[in-house]
């Protein structure tokens, strides 16, 4: 029968492989207090429980400031004391709120299936955009089913004024706004096509507002043509763009622009998923 002190021995062989399987994967952390409590927490979850010193040793931060962001995290109900002396693991609170953000993720479903369906009508990679600190940032996408496709991933930005999804948002800004915008100009060229005169810019939202969708022929990336269209709250503000995507060596604009009516209709569908009356 195995003794107490082969248990030891095995308990710590294991926290001490866990201990240099984090070290491989941990960088030194800087920045904010709150990038260095989530760094912490990252570090629970991967090692399962840590002290004061796999802190130190693993994320090189100073003791006082391991000390302190674990007591922090303990207050707060994140962590917890473990039976072995100065360990501390994941609380049950804090798994409640990892459940809960997982549950939410329910949400994405009727916009992942409406983007999906839009992909597999034009077989073209589709996007949901937002406008977010001053870019356009895509939160959802789906790629077409050509071998010869696009691909973008959620979370990727992407400048307002040479692309068709931030065009849409320009289009619909208040005056006032507008114009603190068109201030930051001329911008920097992307590529041979990038608007980047104020005044040209404005014409090209004027028509965007006319017909109700943008288009984009490289003038963000070379040899890739794009549309997109509103997606407005009850309100009627624009609050998000569906926009689709294609090599310009598959398709024209022309071809990319005759599939706005299916990005329209589209637009209402994921419109009143977000937001159901």
């Amino acid at each position: 029968m195995p003794s107490r002190a082969d248990a030891r021995s095995r308990n710590n062989a294991a926290m001490g492989a866990a201990t240099r399987k984090a070290k491989k994967t941990s960088t030194a952390v800087a920045g904010t207090p709150v990038e260095r409590l989530f760094a912490v927490l990252n570090l629970a979850a991967k090692m399962g429980m840590i002290s004061a010193a796999d802190i130190v040793y693993l994320l090189d931060l100073p003791r006082p400031t391991a000390h302190r962001m674990i007591a922090t995290l303990e207050e707060l109900q994140f962590l917890q004391k473990m039976p072995v002396k100065g360990k501390y693991a994941v609380a049950p609170k804090l798994v409640g709120l990892a459940t809960s953000i997982l549950g939410s993720t329910i949400v994405y479903a009727p916009i992942q299936a409406l983007l999906t369906a839009v992909a597999q009508k034009t077989g073209e990679t589709c996007g949901l955009a937002l406008m977010s600190s001053g870019e356009v940032e895509y939160i959802a996408s789906v790629m077409g089913q050509s071998p010869l496709t696009l691909q973008f991933q959620a979370g990727q930005k992407a400048p307002l004024h040479c692309t068709s999804s931030g065009q849409v948002f320009l289009a619909a800004l208040p005056p006032d706004e507008l114009a603190r915008f068109m201030a930051s100009g001329p911008w920097e060229p992307l590529t041979p096509k990038t608007i980047t005169e104020p005044k040209v810019l404005q014409e090209r939202l004027r028509k965007v507002k006319n017909q109700g969708y943008a288009a984009n022929e490289s003038e963000y990336i070379v040899g890739v043509v794009g549309a997109a269209v509103a997606i407005q709250n009850t309100d009627g503000q624009v609050v998000a763009a569906l926009t689709i995507s294609a090599p310009k060596s598959r398709r024209t604009l022309e071809e990319v622009v005759a599939m706005v009516p299916t990005l329209t209709t589209y637009a209402d569908r994921i419109r009143r998923a977000i937001q159901p009356r």
